[in-house]
């Protein structure tokens, strides 16, 4: 009988164990469901005005996504960035993009402004985080499938 349950307790740590694996391995970012979407069906052009967006912000181990709004015009972020509060107000994104992604004014380039395919540059903030927005509203509609041919013998009856 000590030998089942030695046996049991042995069998339950590598289910465990492996479930833990699981789930850690499995567990995939924001960003990357995002960008697979836009990749996948693409995007309409971004109209003039604000935007709604989704803010990817991606460190070593963190990654988070957000909502929030930018101003546009002719396919290019014109405004600063705000994020949405809980409340649904919006506040200034206040973190800044490294100096390397700076122009003179210490605001973003101007090559870094372009949206592609309903989405903004990827850019590396000042605390070392990457930041990255998809303008989801522009997000093409999803493909039809194709409708997969029947067997010839559910066609063919002679």
């Amino acid at each position: 009988m000590n030998n089942m349950k030695f046996l049991f307790t042995i069998l339950t740590c590598f289910l465990s164990v492996g479930m833990f694996a699981q789930t850690a391995s499995s567990k995939s970012s924001c960003y990357q469901e995002w960008y697979t979407l836009f990749k996948e069906r693409g995007a309409k052009p971004v109209p003039d005005g604000v935007n709604d967006v989704i803010i990817s912000i991606r460190g070593d181990e963190y990654n988070e996504c957000f909502l929030g709004r930018v101003d546009v015009a002719g396919e290019k972020m014109i405004g600063k960035l705000q994020i949405q509060k809980m409340d649904g107000t919006y506040e200034e994104f206040d973190k800044k993009v490294s100096a390397s992604y700076q122009n003179d004014q210490g605001t973003l380039k101007e090559e870094l402004r372009a949206i592609n395919n309903g989405m903004s540059s990827v850019v590396r903030l000042a605390d070392g985080e990457i930041i990255g927005l998809f303008f989801y509203k522009s997000l093409a509609d999803k493909p039809r499938a194709n409708k997969k041919a029947p067997s010839p013998s559910a066609l063919i009856k002679n």
